[in-house]
């Protein structure tokens, strides 16, 4: 899961709901002054933190993860070099990765800093990686200069990687230290290019999720040479005008997140949305839904209602919860609200109209869309399949039925006249 960066996107204490100049007013977590810095810009808090906590003047922030990385740097580079683009990226207080406006600042700051503290070749990991991490939160796609500036940063990373590749020094300790920061740079790279969406920046994201791909294959890392593969055949099937997803590509990487980041991190919490995605386009709606469900609790708890981990997962779950339905007669798209009438009429919306407006439509007259979950009811010979609930895999018009796949493991899947399934707006609780 990516999400655009966008200027505007920037959380000061007025907008958390905290006044400034009074009491009450929060302060900057590192000079601990309250109110505007000296060039007058304002305290920013855009992580995990709630309350007053957190916030901080973009120039303090920067100046203290100045003094992290330079402290990291003298300690051991060579094997914190992670931490010491961790110190421009994370806040120290909730340990979470800022966003938004923050994100784009700090990483801005990163790049500058260690292009003017760092330039040997010998650190040139250090450059690459503040680099490719910069080339994760700029928008080349919709902004010009995000994009010329991203295109730079592509040639002054693979630059880089050649020249380390050549220093002698660097060289003897290539295969045992260096390259797994090759791979990195080279999905980096091909990350941004993916994101341009061109034709042309299309087959050079391919050509370097390859080069990535190979170089973990070569090492027997297998879940990111799984990740490159995804990111590869995704932009094939996008090239051919199609869409793939491969739930079992995706629930290996969202696994593998789990136990290496925690799963309360957002970039695990985006992989399951990634997972709940390709449930869903697989018509396992139920599984996807209630996947959704379990992260939307875990993003609100951890990051709070205004992370965008939580909004866009949120999102996605209303989405998910959306129940379509088509008319038997015409074939035209519903999305169906609730019942009424003891289940004769099925209250709907046009999905093509912006507006709220509802429409009653006769229940027997609609079809449960692909993936759509529905309880069985009224079944004179299978009687032990009434009330359980289970997603519509196919519809056969002919014979009037549906073949549910049943959430419940043990039960087989059944093909279902239409009149004797309801559709479930509302999930009922896991074993209820």
């Amino acid at each position: 899961m990516s999400t655009s960066i966008s200027s505007s996107n920037k959380r000061s204490a007025s907008d958390a709901g905290l006044p400034e100049g009074d009491n009450n007013s929060p302060c900057c977590w590192v000079c601990l002054e309250e109110g505007s810095d000296k060039a007058g810009k304002p305290l920013v808090r855009d992580c995990s933190c709630r309350g007053s906590s957190g916030f901080a003047h973009i120039s303090c922030i920067i100046e203290h993860a100045e003094s992290e990385g330079r402290r990291i740097a003298r300690e051991d580079v060579d094997t914190n070099a992670g931490l010491f683009a961790k110190a421009f990226e994370f806040c120290p207080n909730c340990k979470q990765q800022y966003q938004n406006d923050v994100i784009y600042k700090l990483t801005k700051a990163a790049v500058d800093f260690t292009d003017r503290e760092y330039k040997d070749v010998t650190c040139g990991y250090l450059l690459s990686q503040t680099l490719s991490n910069r080339l994760t939160v700029i928008d080349p796609k919709n902004k010009a200069e995000d994009r010329a500036e991203g295109e730079e940063s592509c040639t002054k990373i693979i630059s880089i990687i050649e020249d380390m590749k050549r220093n002698e020094s660097l060289a003897q300790l290539w295969n045992e230290m260096y390259i797994y920061s090759e791979a990195k740079a080279y999905g980096a790279v091909a990350c941004f290019y993916m994101h341009v969406d061109t034709e042309e920046s299309l087959v050079k994201a391919k050509l370097y999720f390859t080069k990535a791909r190979d170089i973990f294959r070569e090492k027997g890392d297998e879940i990111p040479m799984l990740m490159a593969e995804k990111k590869i055949a995704s932009i094939e099937s996008k090239m051919r005008g199609e869409e793939t997803m491969c739930v079992d590509t995706h629930q290996k990487i969202y696994a593998y997140l789990q136990r290496t980041i925690g799963e309360s991190d957002p970039q695990t919490i985006g992989a399951g949305v990634d997972v709940a995605e390709a449930l869903c386009l697989s018509f396992r709606a139920i599984e996807g839904e209630r996947l959704l469900t379990k992260l939307c609790e875990l993003a609100r708890r951890v990051h709070g209602i205004e992370h965008d981990c939580t909004k866009i997962t949120m999102s996605y779950l209303k989405r998910m919860k959306e129940r379509v339905v088509i008319t038997q007669d015409d074939g035209k798209p519903f999305i169906a609200l609730r019942y009424e009438n003891d289940g004769d009429v099925c209250i709907v919306k046009d999905p093509t109209v912006d507006d709220e407006t509802e429409s009653k439509i006769s229940a027997s007259s609609i079809l449960a869309f692909l993936g759509t979950p529905v309880v069985c009811e009224g079944l004179q010979q299978l009687t032990h399949l009434n009330g359980k609930i289970g997603d519509v895999r196919k519809v056969d018009l002919e014979e009037g039925t549906c073949q549910v796949h049943f959430e419940e493991a043990d039960l087989e899947h059944a093909e279902i006249k239409f009149n004797n399934l309801r559709i479930v707006f509302n999930l009922p609780p896991v074993g209820a």
